[in-house]
């Protein structure tokens, strides 16, 4: 189901700037045509850095509209016509520094990040969900669950991509995995670690999912019930002379992009214009429509590596093959929808279609625990505005969920191997759950490397993880802590 837009666009400046003046004004402005984007040398960073933001949120508005395959087809055109018209212009493309740097690296560095994202934030869910006693919180732990889920698939979903533009995923070595606390490598002030279950805990899982929009439609529930349920170290790639190289992204990440959401805008954004130099390479011109791009250039990959709905054990959402630019589209927007909600509702899809599945996207559902109450049934009249709208802040005013805080094991927060190390029994029993953790991660790399039947196994490492948690949860450490879960790459 396809996002619905907020607000109209602007349209970008078609000229391609000729000095650093002007490409300073166009900063000012906020108004840096996709040319000089692209291929203007004299643009400075600050001005590139905004020219990124600005496009990479016309292009997601774009294409998120009804008709947007024609929205797309004027968006190219205003940007790109003109060039393929002007001799001087064409021999200048021939040298932009952009059309020098090595694509494949680029996002294989970028969707890898995406991959580490996604997999950052399954081990806090996991510790928090294991956490909770048996027999208490069951709803809460159900929600929990249920996102966990929803998470695997997302970073299944970017193995797809990585597969479809012809780049080896990699979920199972050392570099794939989050070491905590850390933080995002995003623009965000907050630390995720391994905590137990609490209101803190969930605090953090809510900032992680948090909107890029800031308002939504205030819910309306029609039916009568609804079922509610450290940064690694990354390697470079190969550096350009010009402001496209990995640093400035780097850079660009850390200062401009602030939610999960954001980064799949831009790192949708990065794709399609990698998408039309390919196709400016093999045709020598620039694409004007979304057709001439769709296909080709990039998505060179194998199709029967391709993970689908009939390779997934479970989820409330949907795991999209893909082959081309389109199928990418499909990812982006089911992982983005599952986690902040659809532009104009707290649901995962748009609710008015009355999809099987529809549920509260993540963030919505984390506040109903932290608040103890479901959005169902709620009167929202005092946050909305004349529109309808309310901030996303607004808390669950509805049915009650009952939460036990103190149900939980007291488990020291983010607990290393190394705190083991003068206890043989609780230093066997992290390293045991730290090697089936492996098995699972295995079992997805096999999968994404063509084995699609090995997959199937994540359900019975699942079980295990759960039992061997728990076991370690149940064991003091300290006079006022137990032990737990350390999710690290099991050595010898």
């Amino acid at each position: 189901m396809r996002q619905k837009l907020i607000h109209k666009k602007e349209k970008a400046t078609k000229r391609l700037l000729k000095s650093s003046g002007a490409a300073e004004m166009a900063s000012n402005e906020m108004d840096v045509s996709l040319a000089d984007l692209l291929f203007n040398p004299h643009l400075g960073k600050e001005a590139w850095m905004n020219g990124i933001k600005a496009h990479s949120k016309e292009l997601i508005s774009t294409l998120l509209s009804e008709n947007y395959e024609q929205e797309f087809d004027a968006y190219l055109k205003s940007n790109f016509s003109d060039l393929n018209k002007s001799a001087e212009t064409k021999n200048a493309l021939k040298n932009s520094s952009i059309l020098q740097v090595d694509e494949r690296a680029f996002l294989q560095e970028f969707l890898q990040l995406a991959v580490l994202i996604e997999h950052s934030t399954i081990p806090p869910y996991l510790t928090a969900m294991y956490s909770v006693k048996e027999g208490a919180n069951g709803m809460a732990v159900n929600i929990i669950r249920s996102v966990v889920i929803e998470e695997m698939l997302h970073m299944i979903m970017v193995c797809n991509v990585l597969n479809a533009i012809n780049i080896v995923p990699s979920v199972n070595k050392p570099q794939n995995y989050p070491t905590y606390p850390m933080k995002l490598p995003l623009n965000v002030d907050f630390y995720v670690g391994l905590e137990k279950f609490s209101s803190n805990s969930i605090a953090t899982f809510i900032a992680i999912e948090s909107p890029s929009s800031q308002t939504v439609k205030a819910p309306e529930f029609p039916e009568p019930e609804m079922e509610s349920t450290a940064l690694l170290k990354r390697k470079t790639v190969q550096e350009s002379d010009g402001l496209w190289t990995s640093n400035n992204l780097n850079e660009f990440l850390t200062k401009n992009v602030s939610t999960i959401g954001e980064f799949y805008d831009v790192l949708f954004f990065f794709l399609v214009i990698f998408q039309c130099l390919e196709y400016y390479r093999e045709n020598g011109k620039l694409p004007t429509s979304f057709e001439e791009i769709n296909t080709g250039g990039l998505f060179t990959g194998d199709p029967k590596l391709q993970l689908g709905s009939e390779h997934y054990y479970g989820s409330g959402g949907k795991l999209y093959k893909v082959e081309d630019l389109r199928g990418v589209m499909q990812v982006f927007e089911e992982i983005k929808g599952q986690g902040e909600g659809v532009d104009d509702s707290i649901f995962d899809v748009d609710r008015s279609q009355f999809e099987e599945g529809a549920e509260l996207a993540h963030y919505f559902r984390f506040k109903e625990i932290f608040h103890e109450r479901f959005y169902v049934e709620g009167n929202y009249e005092a946050f909305t505005d004349e529109n309808g709208r309310m901030p996303v802040i607004t808390p669950p005013t509805g049915i009650e969920m009952k939460v036990d805080w103190d149900a939980v094991y007291p488990m020291k927060a983010n607990v290393k191997m190394a705190d083991y190390a003068s206890n043989p029994l609780l230093y066997a029993q992290g390293k045991a759950f730290n090697q089936t953790y492996k098995k699972l991660l295995d079992a997805i790399q096999a999968a994404v490397e063509g084995k699609q039947e090995v997959l199937a196994e994540s359900v019975m490492y699942m079980y295990a993880l759960k039992e061997q948690a728990i076991e370690l949860m149940r064991q003091p450490l300290t006079a006022q802590e137990n032990a737990g879960p350390t999710f690290e790459y099991p050595t010898n």
